[in-house]
């Protein structure tokens, strides 16, 4: 079977599963990278060596994760569709080293900044969700008025907006535990009160897409010069506070919405001081009991 037909029969399956930004994920890395190297080839004469030699030659760990990551999901489906009986060339494969990321994020003074500096604009109540609850984006722009209780600020958080196929399409959270309840400070709850106005439901974000908001979010604190880190990041911003404040990181990772505290630690803590620095005061308090 020819890769580009395994390609062909794997998508009709899987486009009626997947999600629609889910699958614009997949389509880019099978264009730019699954064809090129693989069209016109049989499936069974595709050799270990060769995939690790295209493995190694991709730009960057991103790019070779990702095109890896949807060859072995199509290489592996092929095999258990067709029945192939062939040895599954996929195992062993070496991804290069993942390089260490530092996200960006804002101290409490900064975050305090620029949210005050960015008051009365249309797409202000989507940063302030994302920054006082540490939503996905796509989870910002999904909340709608509807799903605050305005007498004790707890937010339903149960939906995310992605820009997919040029129009804005809703999906319900990443995972089961991203469906979940988180409360607002009481400076967030009170400035969506005077946002809110007379509005008793519809999607906070407006008619705004999630990238038209992130991008008038950065004209806006670059034009004003506030203290401005990508939309995304705000997430990273409000682990990174509330750790350093002196929340436990179980509870962080609770409330990102991660299935697992490590998930946490790998990507949203970005620095162990902090953490360490309580584990050691623990230790002195205790030995000088």
């Amino acid at each position: 079977m020819l890769f580009e037909a395994a390609v062909e029969m794997y998508w009709a399956d899987k486009s009626k599963r997947l999600r629609g930004n889910t699958l614009e994920g997949y389509a880019s890395a099978i264009r730019r990278h699954l064809m090129p190297a693989w069209e016109g080839r049989e499936i069974d004469e595709i050799a270990h060596d060769e995939v690790q030699a295209w493995v190694d030659g991709l730009p960057s760990y991103g790019a070779a994760a990702k095109a890896y990551k949807t060859f072995r999901q199509i290489y592996r489906w092929t095999i258990r569709k067709a029945q192939l009986r062939i040895w599954d060339v996929t195992q062993g494969i070496e991804l290069p080293p993942a390089p260490v990321v530092r996200r960006d994020t804002l101290t409490a003074a900064e975050e305090r900044e620029t949210l005050r500096g960015i008051v009365g604009q249309a797409w202000e109540a989507v940063v302030l969700l994302e920054a006082a609850l540490g939503l996905r984006r796509c989870e910002a722009c999904g909340v709608d008025w509807s799903d605050i209780d305005w007498r004790t600020g707890w937010v339903h958080i149960q939906r995310g907006a992605h820009w997919v196929g040029g129009k804005v399409v809703e999906y319900a959270t990443k995972t089961k535990l991203s469906d979940r309840w988180l409360r607002l400070p009481r400076f967030a709850l009170a400035r969506l009160r005077q946002i809110r106005g007379s509005r008793r439901s519809g999607r906070v974000r407006g008619d705004l897409a999630p990238h038209q908001i992130a991008g008038a979010f950065r004209r806006f604190c670059r034009r004003m010069r506030l203290p401005w880190v990508p939309l995304t990041c705000l997430r990273h911003s409000w682990a990174t506070i509330s750790l350093e404040a002196g929340a436990a990181i179980e509870d962080v990772s609770v409330a990102l919405g991660h299935s697992t505290v490590d998930t946490c630690i790998q990507h949203y803590l970005q620095s162990f001081r902090t953490v360490v620095r309580r584990a050691g005061a623990c230790y002195e308090a205790a030995l000088a009991a």
